[in-house]
């Protein structure tokens, strides 16, 4: 009966894993050569806010391609240079290895689906505990990862991540809100997004919202192939 109820509890969890990661991956695919040759472009002419846009998106699909990584680098320190501040964030190195985001998921279900088969062919088994601890454990690591992609699903869903495109972006108070000085963005700004008022959008930073600011001066980086083909918002 026990043997039973692993398998049952087996399997419901790989068919739970099977239709969320297919639901996850389940988007167009976006061709990264495409983006990255225009966030190439529009670093050589300087343009800085579509550039780590572009770059960011095609990064995101490739994260192991050199071009894309080093590109990406030029573009976020000419970003810092031209604040001429030191009060923005560094952003760390990429790893050597890193996954993309379909390659996260596939490797989560391979975990699942690794531990599943080796689970059951431990409860098909007497005496076999070391399996059965060898497939748990792998299961384990794949539910674990599961959650934290959509962790990360979820807050990219909830706060999506943009790049400030405009020269400079003022994020300031709602109208209905107490005025106060406005922060000033520059071109190549990464933040995140928050609710919509109008042509307003809230912008957070480092987890905490700062203020409001035009969408119009905004790229979400999840909407950066359809910028691919004209250089209009």
């Amino acid at each position: 009966m026990t043997r039973m109820r692993l398998l049952r509890t087996l399997a419901l969890a790989l068919a739970f894993a099977l239709i969320s990661a297919r639901g996850a991956m389940a988007s167009p695919s976006v061709d990264a050569a495409a983006l990255y040759n225009a966030g190439a472009e529009a670093l050589a002419r300087r343009d800085l806010g579509p550039a780590v846009t572009f770059l960011l998106a095609a990064y995101r699909i490739d994260p192991r391609a050199r071009d894309i990584r080093t590109n990406l680098g030029i573009a976020r320190a000419r970003v810092e240079e031209s604040q001429g501040s030191e009060d923005h964030a560094s952003h760390p190195a990429p790893p050597p290895i890193a996954l993309s985001w379909a390659e996260s998921w596939y490797l989560a279900l391979a975990f699942v689906m690794a531990g599943a088969l080796i689970s059951w062919l431990a409860a098909m088994r007497p005496r076999s505990t070391r399996l059965l601890i060898t497939g748990s454990a792998f299961f384990a690591v794949g539910i674990l990862s599961f959650g934290a992609l959509f962790l990360r699903a979820h807050e990219e869903a909830v706060h999506p991540t943009a790049v400030v495109v405009a020269p400079v972006l003022e994020v300031g108070p709602a109208p209905d809100e107490r005025p106060l000085p406005p922060y000033l963005l520059g071109a190549g700004d990464e933040v995140r997004l928050g609710p919509t008022r109008g042509d307003l959008v809230q912008v957070r930073v480092s987890g905490n919202a700062i203020g409001w600011a035009k969408r119009s001066g905004l790229w979400r980086v999840a909407d950066a192939p359809r910028y691919t083909g004209n250089s209009g918002v």
